[in-house]
């Protein structure tokens, strides 16, 4: 299966939960920020959403075709990730970056990407599609802003 085009729509409420549980936890959105904002594969995108769909968009090359179908479809669970297949997706020197914009250590970082990267590409691709940059955005501040309500007063710092 080849990566899905641009989808203009809008998430579901489901989707859009999704997405909000991810971005929930604060390691992660910091892990997504940072990945949205290197430069990965050697692509040259605009930093943010762009960046962020680019590398959603890249696994497909770098995952077998019944991970990728996993991560794109709701009906079937997602398969899980090597860290071998998240250094091929978004490169050694992007997880270099990521490990020092995390202060983390950049075997952590790919382990840490092994793990969300199919939990990112299910949330961002409502029917099977990726969505388009400009949605991804919208939609990304709109899960942190649900997540922060859902928090309490206390909003997602609480954790």
């Amino acid at each position: 299966m080849g990566a899905p085009g641009g989808y203009i729509g809008r998430m579901t409420a489901a989707d859009l939960r999704k997405l909000s549980m991810l971005l929930d936890d604060l390691e992660v959105r910091e892990l997504l920020f940072g990945l949205a904002h290197v430069r990965s594969g050697g692509r040259a995108v605009e930093p943010g959403a762009p960046r962020l769909r680019a590398v959603v968009l890249d696994l497909a090359a770098s995952t077998t075709a019944e991970q990728y179908h996993s991560w794109l479809s709701d009906d079937v669970h997602n398969r899980s990730m090597s860290v071998a297949q998240a250094h091929a997706a978004v490169g050694d020197d992007a997880i270099d970056d990521l490990a020092r914009f995390t202060s983390c250590s950049a075997v952590a970082v790919a382990w840490q990407l092994a793990i969300v990267l199919p939990d990112l590409v299910d949330a961002v691709s409502p029917g099977a599609q990726v969505l388009d940059a400009g949605v991804l955005a919208h939609d990304i501040d709109e899960a942190c802003l649900d997540g922060d309500r859902s928090a309490g007063a206390f909003g997602s710092r609480a954790h």
